[in-house]
């Protein structure tokens, strides 16, 4: 890992370094450029002079001038060869050193198309728009050559120097920088060793400068300082703790006993408070059976009335046959002819005016709604155990609810048989796992109410069916209705639109908490003068139809 100090002298080599190349191309470019400029000045310059000079001459075909003009412009330094020619290329006149007259005559634009060391130009000697011969100049480039190598040489010395200079700079800055750094570490190593044993003087730094390293021991040192200052608070908080958990172990200790006792009281009063509701609940439930309870006597007793008229009548058929059995078995016993031959005809008399056969037919007739009328009284004392069913650990039963609302009926049938008529339509659906008892309790309560709202006689409907994997169980009536400022209400507890002494108000809350207890819901709409409807949503969980 690279130290700081190298670090810092790598960052600024590197840095000086790219600027440094950038300016000797930048220097090695301008100097180019700048003689390149001069030279294609001077050349366009001095073609031009020899053209302006050897023109005359070259009108009059004084090949004499020519030579003299030539000669003397040989005189100009570095002008390698200088020569005139005609349009066709003959020479009219030439002079130069041996390689510059030998060599051919390329047209140089720049400095950069020199491949001989040599700068070719030419100017045209013309008149009237007739050319009648070119000058053509070489000027030697190995002076401008050397100057531009010179140039780079001192720029790239320069460079150098200063990237030297600059590197040292850098190894004195960094050694400068890492060696006030290495203090301060050194302090910070000490600050952690001094935190617990409250010596902090050692760790502060003697760093003394007057720059920004010096702002950072000074600030470093303050923070020393406050450190110091702070390990005294921590250790006086600390005692503050010690002495403090040890007061809150004592009072835990009481607390804990306090709660202790106090559970126990809850769980008493929890106790009683289930007791207490189960106690309303099954109170309601006998409320329910003691508004059904006329209807229920009428319906038990109109069964009861035929078995008893009917055993009436089978105690008469019963003396008629034990007559008729009786003189049978007389006719059995005796042997003598003519007290056969009586007793015969006397069991014919009997079987003939007691009608025998009717009595028989009649028999089996009054058997059948016997039983039909027993059958009838079972169905509803069933009915009434279902509703009257208690279960104090609330275990659930897998149940089907289209049971539960047929039972009902045959509860309420007869009592709301006086007000409304009522009508089932029942879908197939799952069985569910209910509390028997509470759910007959709530559509008893139901079907109660909507009885009791009728005005005159109505229609109450019970509708069962599967909708968005819920069982809906619908009871609808076109009654009275309930006022919209009093729905938000009927859920209260207490809470009735009934006379003093048609109902306790706790149907409907009573009703409501059992279906959020089957983890369902009771909902209600109405209409004044149209109706209500109540709907229960029972969730459908790993299920079957039957």
């Amino acid at each position: 890992m690279l130290s700081l100090r190298n670090k810092t002298i790598l960052g600024t080599a590197v840095i000086e370094g790219i600027l440094l190349v950038i300016l000797i191309l930048i220097a090695t470019r301008f100097v180019t450029e700048s003689l390149d400029d001069g030279l294609k000045k001077r050349s366009d310059i001095t073609t031009k002079l020899f053209a302006s000079m050897t023109k005359d001459a070259v009108l009059s075909y004084d090949l004499a001038s020519l030579e003299s003009i030539v000669g003397e412009v040989m005189q100009t330094p570095d002008i390698e060869y200088a020569r005139i020619v005609d349009p066709i290329g003959q020479v009219f006149a030439e002079g130069g050193t041996i390689n510059g007259t030998l060599q051919d005559f390329t047209l140089d634009k720049s400095l950069s198309d020199v491949d001989d060391d040599v700068f070719d130009s030419e100017a045209l000697i013309s008149e009237n728009g007739n050319v009648y011969a070119r000058v053509q100049i070489g000027i030697a480039t190995s002076r401008i050559q050397a100057t531009l190598a010179q140039v780079t040489h001192w720029t790239i010395a320069i460079a150098l120097t200063e990237m030297l200079l600059v590197a040292m700079f850098s190894w004195i800055l960094g050694s400068y920088l890492t060696s006030q750094l290495y203090k301060l570490k050194s302090a910070t190593k000490l600050v952690e060793e001094s935190v617990g044993t409250g010596d902090f003087e050692k760790a502060k730094t003697d760093i003394k400068t007057k720059d920004e390293i010096g702002e950072v021991a000074y600030s470093f040192n303050s923070l020393v300082d406050k450190l110091q200052q702070q390990d005294i608070k921590n250790k006086d908080y600390e005692q503050q703790l010690i002495s403090f958990n040890k007061d809150l172990e004592n009072t835990v200790t009481e607390r804990t006993q306090e709660l202790m006792v106090k559970n126990k009281a809850l769980l008493k009063t929890n106790l009683d408070l289930n007791k207490a509701q189960q106690h309303i609940v099954q109170s309601e439930k006998l409320a329910s059976m003691g508004q059904l309870a006329a209807g229920l006597a009428h319906e038990i007793n109109n069964p009861i009335s035929y078995v008893t008229s009917n055993l009436g009548s089978l105690k008469h058929y019963l003396n008629i046959y034990q007559q008729v059995i009786l003189k049978t078995v007389q006719l059995l016993e005796v042997e003598e002819q003519p007290v056969k031959k009586q007793l015969l005809l006397e069991i014919e008399s009997e079987i003939q005016d007691q009608d025998v056969v009717f009595v028989s037919q009649d028999m089996e007739s009054l058997l059948t709604e016997m039983e039909e009328g027993l059958q009838r009284v079972s169905d509803i004392v069933q009915s009434m155990t279902v509703f009257s069913r208690t279960n104090s650990n609330d275990k659930l039963q897998s149940f089907n609810l289209n049971d539960c609302i047929e039972s009902t009926f045959k509860m309420v049938n007869k009592q709301i048989s006086e007000t409304a008529d009522l009508f089932l339509e029942l879908s197939d659906v799952p069985d569910v796992y209910i509390n028997v008892g509470k759910i007959n309790q709530v559509i008893i309560n139901i079907l109660i109410n909507a009885s009791q709202a009728m005005k005159t006689r109505g229609i109450i409907k019970v509708i069962s069916k599967i909708q968005d994997n819920c069982i809906q169980v619908k009871i609808m009536d076109n009654g009275c209705g309930i006022p919209e400022f009093q729905l938000s209400k009927i859920f209260d507890p207490f809470f009735t639109t009934k006379k003093e002494g048609e109902g306790t108000g706790l149907g409907l809350a009573i009703s409501y908490d059992i279906m959020k207890e089957h983890g369902g819901s009771l909902e209600v709409e109405s209409e004044v003068d149209k109706g209500t409807t109540v709907t229960l949503n029972f969730p459908v969980k790993d299920t079957v139809i039957h």
